[in-house]
């Protein structure tokens, strides 16, 4: 069993004063251990922990009437928890600035996404961590590049509707395709449309920024039993470029989905890094999923891919800069 954290023992802390809040008769250490799936000596230790814990009195002093109160015959001679007086802790603890950095990054990234959530409830949160009480402004790159067409493809899936746009192969080709829409993914820093094309008369994948003039027809997407609605969003071919990387435990997930199916994820050396071979469609893509991960992934060869990685950094540096 792995060890006893200390982040594990706030969170039985945290959890364990509500609990009890809610029982209406002492509660065996037992059963209490086995519903927070620990041993029955955490939750000893956690009970005799918060025997001793509340809330000071105005004059900044604790009183008896100030701290958790446990029946303590019952608890050491029956192993029962009762506790006799509970103290109102009115307001929660509060987070320090880097983590509540983590939480509104994490919460900006999440609204960024095309309709996985309630929008106004993340704002409403956003607000009430942000130091002036108004949700921070994000302008997030994974889904701002192409707006239009990211949220014609969330149309048609909310409406079960076909959607019509043209499409620019890899080659340069254009053509106009017919889909009916099954899930908005992302993947290294794109986004993806999974469905059923028309004109192919199978399911493929699209790239949204390789779309344009994306629109909901009136057509209602039909049942499409053959569909397995699970094709992967990168296909790994022999046609493909095999790039060796360099990558960190952090990304290592993002890579599985470059492996040819049923290749293992590599491990990790004692620095935390892994070599992999992966094979890549577009050096675009790659230079976009190397400088979205920098730090964690590096391109050791081909030469055209390493160059390629640092023509677009080169040219995003020159953009920023005359901007």
């Amino acid at each position: 069993m792995s060890p006893f954290v200390s982040a594990d023992r706030l969170a039985l802390l945290v959890s364990l004063v509500p609990y009890l809040r809610q029982q209406d008769e002492p509660v065996p250490v037992e059963t209490a251990a086995t519903h927070f799936g620990v041993k029955p000596k955490q939750v000893r230790d956690a009970v005799r922990l918060i025997a001793v814990s509340g809330t000071p009195g105005d004059a900044g002093v604790y009183s008896h009437l100030d701290l958790f109160d446990i029946n303590w015959d019952a608890f050491e001679l029956q192993d029962l928890i009762e506790v006799t007086h509970f103290v109102a802790l009115e307001e929660a603890p509060r987070m320090s600035n880097r983590e509540a950095a983590a939480v509104i990054a994490g919460l900006g990234y999440l609204r960024s996404l095309p309709r996985l959530v309630d929008e106004s409830r993340i704002d409403t949160l956003l607000g009430k961590l942000g130091p002036s009480g108004a949700a921070p402004h994000f302008a997030f790159g994974t889904t701002g590049e192409h707006p239009a067409a990211r949220d014609a493809v969330a149309a048609a899936i909310a409406t079960n509707r076909r959607l019509r746009f043209r499409y620019r192969r890899e080659d340069g080709v254009e053509s106009v395709r017919h889909v009916d829409a099954f899930t908005l993914e992302t993947l290294g820093g794109d986004l993806f449309l999974h469905g059923w094309c028309l004109e192919r008369d199978a399911e493929r994948v699209f790239r949204l920024d390789r779309m344009r003039d994306a629109v909901v027809t009136d057509v209602p997407v039909p049942s499409r039993p053959e569909a397995k609605r699970g094709r992967p969003i990168f296909t790994p071919s022999d046609d493909h470029v095999v790039v060796r990387l360099e990558v960190g435990a952090a990304v290592l997930p993002l890579v599985r989905d470059y492996l040819p199916p049923g290749e293992p994820v590599p491990q990790t050396d004692a620095r935390g890094r892994a070599v992999v071979d992966v094979r890549i469609a577009s050096m675009q893509h790659l230079a976009r999923l190397v400088a979205g991960n920098a730090g964690e992934m590096r391109v050791l060869s081909p030469d055209s891919a390493r160059a390629a990685v640092l023509q677009w950094a080169t040219d995003a540096l020159r953009d920023h800069h005359e901007d």
